[in-house]
């Protein structure tokens, strides 16, 4: 009986951690759409449908540490076999313009903040319960240039408060292709589009812009002046925060050929290695590698 009693025991334990119950409360001035998604030995499962997902409809109202009352859209999930979900905050359009990054690993109830387009905020702690920092496992930098993917990572194992160095070299035949500007973005964690808006810009050159006739953000440098320069260099800091928006620093200047992909504190020269695709690779891979954010060939 004692044998039996303790295999039940183990059972229902296992049976508990593979369970999830959780409600995403996110204030904002219209309701927004909750696209989501669960991924258990590589299928995933969609939670509220085929994108855009499910306009949330129910609302209600909590009090912060704060004393502050405010008003939230809610949805609750339940899940007996996962123990976290994932979430996107999007507008219900089909060109996909108006949405948040991947919101990953809901395990318990989360309190967002959402602006209706591209940004989000992890407020959770504001109702006592600590959520940590994010971490960032990548940084890209996207352009027109190449249609918007990603390129191969600039930056990977971004640690608090490094700082990390990119020389973007232009060619006489790009800004043909660009006419008067070059627009980017930085893309974090191969989900997250860095734009103006989530930025702080560290005394940039009189030649960095906002380009206002763009939607998304997009940060636009000026080349209609002869003698602008090709190279360009990026300056990227992270300082912390609860989400991947949050705690960056740029600064962009006229480039230094040469440098490219620095990181400019120490490394850990027992980081991981990613190849130019971004992919983790073992330390007996032989050609052109990331380690520390520092790109090198090893032969």
């Amino acid at each position: 009986m004692k044998k039996l009693l303790l295999t039940l025991t183990l059972f229902v334990a296992v049976v508990a951690a593979k369970a999830v119950t959780a409600t995403v409360y996110v204030q904002a001035d219209a309701a927004p759409y909750l696209y989501g998604w669960y991924t258990i030995n590589g299928v995933e499962t969609k939670i509220n449908g085929a994108w855009p997902g499910k306009q949330l409809t129910e609302s209600t109202t909590k009090t912060n540490k704060a004393g502050e009352t405010i008003t939230f859209w809610y949805q609750t999930f339940t899940f007996d076999n996962t123990s976290s979900f994932n979430i996107i905050f999007n507008d219900g359009a089909k060109n996909n313009t108006k949405q948040t990054g991947n919101i990953t690993d809901v395990s318990s109830d989360r309190y967002f903040t959402y602006d209706g387009t591209t940004k989000y905020t992890d407020i959770t702690e504001d109702f006592g319960v600590e959520i940590p920092d994010v971490e960032i496992q990548s940084v890209a930098l996207i352009s027109e240039l190449n249609g918007w993917d990603g390129l191969a990572q600039l930056f990977t194992e971004v640690e608090k408060n490094a700082k990390y160095t990119f020389n973007l070299s232009l060619s006489d035949e790009d800004l043909t292709t660009i006419e008067s500007y070059y627009r980017f973005k930085l893309m974090a964690n191969s989900s997250a589009y860095l734009d103006w808006n989530n930025l702080t810009f560290n005394d940039p050159n009189e030649w960095l812009e906002e380009d206002i006739a763009l939607s998304g953000g997009n940060i636009g440098i000026a080349f209609e002046d002869e003698g602008m320069p090709h190279d360009i260099l990026f300056t990227a800091t992270f300082g912390g925060g609860k989400d991947i928006y949050q705690g960056w620093t740029l600064k962009v200047e006229q480039g230094t050929s040469g440098v490219n992909a620095i990181r400019t504190t120490p490394g850990d020269k027992n980081a991981p290695r990613y190849n130019m695709a971004g992919q983790r690779v073992a330390n007996d891979y032989r050609g052109l590698v990331i380690q520390n954010g520092r790109k090198m060939m090893v032969k």
